[in-house]
């Protein structure tokens, strides 16, 4: 049996004997480094996204990675994640100006195009982002800005005016969903933030930032820790209640929600100078850093029993460390900007020394290991997923070019 095997059986066995009191087991997760990121370190980490992104175009075709199970990555073309994979194919071009990597990243663009008109995908902006809004950016083409615009104009069709929220489960209109977000969705703002920079029609920006308040006050608690899921009442956008999906239970914090959060409120900040998101970023940063064990990669849930060996979310530790670097970015304060920039150092030097699929036998798919996509289901856990692998390339070339934004400004 493979590592990815036993360590299912290992998590299993230890949520058996969780349940029934009896003692957990030692943990046999990474142990401590040394949680410095070099530029040497960082360079390595870059080289093998380089590598596992050359890796999986030859087996991709016109489909797109998702996640993997027993290290080989489950292929799609429809959901969110899409975008992720194109957007990691940009930052390299961006990073290189190798034209190959142009080339793919205008491939996979195209490919995405037709999701545009899909009023029944709340993640049409996590699709159109990272694919359409940089290939414009890196490429000047028009027809990826407009393709882009109508995606945005059909965002817009979900939002909610009277909730002051855009609907994120279920098809348009659906009466049973309208009243339910989740704090993923801050994710899909950006998309509708660069509509209303291209076209001066600030509708777009206002219904982000509008998205992105009802969230601050519902998903984040008092502590800074948060909820996954909130349902809200559609007519005023009062919250209802928090709950979980993807986390533990309806009061635990799930890592990658948390993570969400930092990056999500980071980019928030950015859009508007909004002072109450840079607050929100920055304390759910110090939450998050104050929760992580150890070796500094979270597990799937900061509630989880302490001293089991449970599952990390790699992918979480990626998505957070990208955001806090790019906080850094924004902070007037130099010591307090270090703090941040440290914190995400010592994040990815762990992720590079201990995650890296490379270190695996069986040649596994994916740039990091490590990863929970849905703990519950038992799906892809201990695994690598696109989105892991994207905040991470794209927090180490924030770390290693602090220049490097994927919006290509200097």
């Amino acid at each position: 049996m493979n590592r990815f095997g036993k360590h299912l059986l290992l998590t299993l066995a230890a949520a058996v004997l969780f349940s029934c009191g009896a003692p957990a087991p030692e943990s046999s997760q990474p142990q401590p480094v040394e949680l410095k990121l070099t530029q040497e370190l960082a360079r390595q980490g870059i080289a093998w996204a380089d590598a596992s992104l050359r890796k999986t175009l030859e087996m991709c075709g016109e489909n797109f990675p998702i996640a993997t199970e027993d290290g080989v990555w489950e292929l799609g073309h429809d959901g969110w994640t899409g975008g992720y994979f194109t957007g990691m194919l940009w930052m390299m071009y961006q990073h290189t100006g190798d034209e190959f990597w142009k080339e793919q990243a205008i491939k996979y663009t195209w490919l995405l195009e037709d999701h545009k008109n899909d009023a029944n995908n709340s993640d049409i902006c996590i699709l159109s982002w990272p694919s359409l809004d940089l290939g414009h950016k890196l490429t000047g083409d028009p027809a990826m800005r407009e393709v882009g615009l109508t995606a945005a104009r059909t965002m817009m069709k979900r939002y909610l005016p009277d909730g002051g929220y855009f609907q994120n489960w279920g098809s348009l209109g659906d009466q049973d969903q309208l009243g339910f977000v989740i704090i993923d969705c801050l994710i899909n703002l950006d998309h509708m933030f660069w509509a209303a920079q291209q076209t001066g029609d600030n509708s777009f920006a206002e219904a982000a930032k509008s998205h992105a308040h009802r969230s601050r006050v519902a998903h984040v608690r008092s502590d800074f820790s948060s909820h996954q899921v909130v349902e809200f009442n559609p007519s005023n956008g009062q919250m209802i209640r928090g709950f979980h999906k993807q986390g533990l239970g309806d009061e635990t914090t799930w890592s990658r929600g948390q993570a969400w959060g930092v990056y999500g409120f980071t980019r928030a900040y950015r859009n508007t100078i909004d002072p109450e998101f840079l607050e929100t970023a920055k304390k759910m940063s110090d939450w998050f850093v104050a929760h992580l064990p150890d070796d500094q990669v979270p597990f799937w849930d900061f509630d989880l029993p302490p001293g089991s060996d449970h599952p990390r979310d790699s992918s979480a530790g990626s998505m957070a460390a990208s955001g806090m670097l790019e906080l850094a970015s924004l902070l007037d304060n130099p010591s307090e900007a270090e703090r941040y920039r440290a914190a995400a150092g010592k994040i990815l030097a762990s992720l590079t020394t201990n995650y890296l699929t490379k270190n695996l036998p069986g040649a596994p798919h994916g740039v990091l290991t490590g990863s929970t996509y849905y703990f519950e289901v038992g799906r892809s856990i201990d695994q690598a997923n696109i989105w892991g692998d994207f905040y991470y390339l794209e927090a180490l070339l924030r770390w290693l070019e602090p220049g490097f934004w994927l919006e290509g400004e200097n």
